[in-house]
């Protein structure tokens, strides 16, 4: 009788635990972010759209976009380092009220200068999450370019 308790413990036990690392695992970890040493020019800017998915978002609300926002920031945070420098730096230069949801974040060099290269997932105010904005932002914030598609 007491191995049947032990075992129905140990099975309760290592059911727990694979279920709070599947829970943990489909938590949100921020917008890919990407510190390689890229360089864009103005003319190769437009690849990076491509480098963004949007697409887990793209059934969310554009209503929702602040909670989503400050989760995406906290994620970024969470990676440390440049990342977490990254996300500082949107905070500062981005007004709280955008509808923007960073989904990419690369640290590289455009048209010469050390910048942040930045794909939100944006939409109409009643719309849905469907259009990527393309940020660059020098480091001291200054807008290089902002583009969509």
């Amino acid at each position: 009788m007491a191995r049947t308790s032990n075992f129905i413990a140990l099975f309760a036990a290592t059911m727990l635990l694979a279920a709070s690392l599947a829970v943990s695992g489909c938590a949100p970890k921020g917008p890919t972010y990407v510190d390689a040493g890229a360089s864009y020019s103005q003319s190769s800017l437009a690849s990076v759209y491509a480098l963004a998915d949007t697409s887990k978002l793209s059934s969310q609300s554009a209503a929702d976009t602040t909670k989503l926002r400050h989760d995406a920031l906290t994620g970024l945070r969470r990676q440390g380092g440049s990342a977490a420098v990254a996300a500082d730096l949107m905070t500062k230069t981005f007004p709280p009220s955008t509808r923007g949801v960073p989904v990419y974040v690369e640290r590289a060099v455009y048209d010469g200068t050390q910048a942040l290269v930045v794909v939100e997932a944006i939409g109409p105010a009643t719309g849905k999450l469907t259009t990527k904005r393309l940020w660059v932002l020098s480091n001291t914030g200054a807008v290089l370019f902002v583009g969509t598609k």
